[in-house]
């Protein structure tokens, strides 16, 4: 799949963005339009001035982008690609935006093991340990949260708490994910040719490779469905985010991406799958500039009759299990927080 040229290559058509595209603490750069700059630096926003940056370049930009990829902004105004370095740019160009929109979203920078995130208080000690055991069992961990959380650096994290000589096969609307694994294999979806290769056609796909764990970078749609069938079928110790507010909602929005499959099963049976084969859900959260795991969660069942999960605090059935009745602990209803030191994850 042919790449737009990578960032550096952009500094030419957009005057008064160069410091901003070479500098590596900038993760994003947001163009409203001529002279209407925004950049993230350390997790939080900040205007930047850009009185050169008119509409004529912001124009040249777009098409600049968009060449390699044989597409043409004046007949496809909405735009999303990637660029050599990795990097993704979102474009929107008139008549679907009163102005040109671009929105360049950096990656780089260094990739944090679980214990990084540890050391710097973004995971909890009891969190990543809740997580190992629950990889080391078989079972499967969702990461829920917001655009710009932190949960492709957490699913990064627990990524490298899988099995060195075990196999995994990695699924991304956009390669994001780093994997230093030599068995494993990256799929990508996205148009070839005249054909589009959807999420859910490489989560099929996937099971042809003999997979030992999956990895989903985010379920966004009817691929939920093909992936819980995966989850329950003998391929524990996956992972894969979502989008939600929360830890609860997560498990209610990935039912919900289920039952958009063309042949999905009823809402009852798809929560029923969603607690077999979602065992742990981590949510992280970002506030003033710190990224951090906020919300941790067992999944322990399902109450049709009220339309509830039951959850547990992370651990409770395994201490359970290893105290026989003398801990006392019962699956809840309710949500469980934790409020670990925030950082930078």
């Amino acid at each position: 799949m042919k790449r737009a040229s990578g960032v550096g290559h952009l500094t030419p058509f957009l005057p008064g963005l160069e410091k901003l595209l070479g500098d590596p603490e900038v993760s994003e750069i947001m163009i409203n339009g001529p002279g209407n700059v925004w950049v993230e630096r350390g997790g939080r926003l900040e205007p930047h001035p850009a009185p050169d940056l008119t509409s004529a370049w912001l124009h040249r930009a777009a098409i600049h982008i968009a060449r390699p990829l044989g597409l043409d902004p004046a007949g496809r105004p909405i735009l999303d690609a990637r660029l050599e370095d990795g990097s993704r740019v979102a474009i929107c160009t008139p008549p679907a935006s009163p102005e040109v929109a671009i929105t360049i979203r950096r990656f780089g920078g260094r990739a944090f093991t679980a214990e990084d995130l540890v050391r710097l208080g973004s995971l909890p000690e009891d969190i990543l340990e809740a997580a190992r055991s629950t990889l080391a069992s078989r079972q499967n961990i969702l990461v829920s949260g917001g655009t710009g959380s932190g949960k492709t650096t957490l699913l990064n994290a627990l990524i490298e708490l899988l099995p060195e000589d075990e196999r995994i096969v990695a699924i991304e609307d956009t390669l994001e994910l780093r994997i230093d694994r030599a068995n494993c294999l990256r799929f990508e979806a996205g148009a070839i040719g005249s054909e589009a290769v959807s999420i859910r056609d490489l989560v099929r796909h996937a099971l042809r490779h003999r997979p030992d764990h999956i990895v989903v970078g985010e379920v966004r749609g009817g691929e939920a469905a093909d992936l819980l069938q995966a989850l329950n079928t003998g391929h524990g110790g996956s992972l894969t985010t979502i989008h939600a507010n929360n830890a609860r909602s997560a498990l209610s929005r990935l039912a919900s991406c289920a039952m958009q499959a063309g042949d999905a099963l009823p809402w009852e049976v798809t929560c029923r799958g969603v607690v077999d084969g979602i065992a742990l859900v981590l949510h992280v959260a970002r506030r003033e500039g710190r990224r951090f795991v906020e919300d941790a969660l067992e999944v322990c069942g399902y109450d049709a009759a009220l339309g509830h999960w039951i959850t547990a605090p992370p651990g409770a059935r395994r201490h359970r299990t290893e105290d026989g009745h003398g801990s006392g602990t019962q699956p809840e209803t309710g949500t469980h927080t934790h409020t670990p030191k925030e950082a930078n994850a």
